[in-house]
């Protein structure tokens, strides 16, 4: 088997471009929005968005609308009940999220208790690209252009507030309401991530490219830039994988994704090794 057959002639076939072209759109958004997740904190709000999509995708599922529809609208009622407690009622921020995402998920697993269909929950824990259409695909990628414009839109702020918050607040901008955009962020981010990776597999292709580029000790401006490469080339791979073994593709993607972080760590091993060997030398 030449590089051809490994790299090129899969994607012959038409699930595997659309499998690809799903990956690719979560191997974007998910590490853009986790980037500014883990700056701030917020990488806990994205677990609870993962648990609080499952009451959406069964009624979705149930009345037979995209679970898509349903995952993005779960996600927003999140998105409000945590705003409403957090920054209207001065509830803690972990605190409501916890109240949101466990209320969420306990009428999901209710609601769960009335459907018969499990593919619902394949699709939600792992995803499934191969099976996506294009339709799902334009879903997708719209979702994924209102979060990217959103960051984009704020992203001056986004940058002010997460260095110093306070400083943010003195000089006229208004957290809170970054804290919205970016909550908004991460619902589109979790409903993505739903027919590609799974919504359990969206955390790790979040949150691994971030650190990632810590361990590599990239500068913040290019870091967002470097965690797209690493979802990007996590996506691709990870799709590669999974066709040639036969494994699943969303967790497949999200080991490939920490594979390369552990790639990245041995990296600054052997830099940090090989820099001290040079330094003796000079020394000697």
């Amino acid at each position: 088997m030449n590089l051809y057959d490994i790299l090129i002639a899969p994607f012959d076939y038409s699930f595997m471009r659309n499998a690809l072209i799903a990956v690719l759109i979560a191997g974007v958004l998910a590490p853009i929005s986790g980037f500014w997740a883990l700056n701030r904190r917020m990488v806990y709000l994205m677990d609870a968005m993962s648990h609080s999509v499952l009451p959406g995708v069964i009624l979705a599922t149930l009345w037979g609308f995209s679970y898509l529809y349903g995952g993005l609208l779960a996600a927003l009622l999140l998105t409000a009940i945590v705003f409403f407690l957090a920054k209207k009622e001065r509830a803690p921020e972990d605190g409501a999220i916890g109240v949101g995402a466990q209320t969420l998920f306990a009428a999901g697993v209710i609601l769960a208790s009335k459907s018969s269909d499990s593919r619902s929950f394949n699709h939600i824990l792992f995803g499934n690209p191969f099976a996506i259409d294009s339709s799902a695909i334009a879903l997708m990628f719209s979702t994924a252009i209102v979060a990217i414009l959103l960051l984009g839109s704020m992203q001056s702020k986004l940058v002010a507030s997460t260095f110093d918050h306070e400083h943010a607040e003195a000089i006229g901008v208004k957290v809170k309401w970054v804290d919205l955009v970016l909550i908004l962020a991460l619902a589109c981010t979790t409903v993505v991530g739903l027919s590609s990776v799974g919504v359990l597999m969206t955390i790790s292709l979040s949150v691994t490219p971030a650190v990632t580029m810590r361990v590599l000790k990239v500068s913040f401006m290019k870091a967002r830039y470097g965690c797209v490469l690493v979802g990007g080339l996590s996506g691709l791979f990870g799709i590669l994988f999974s066709y040639h073994f036969g494994v699943p593709a969303g967790p497949t993607v999200a080991l490939t994704c920490t594979a390369i972080l552990i790639a990245s760590i041995f990296y600054i091993y052997a830099k940090t090794l090989f820099l001290s060997s040079k330094k003796r030398e000079v020394t000697v």
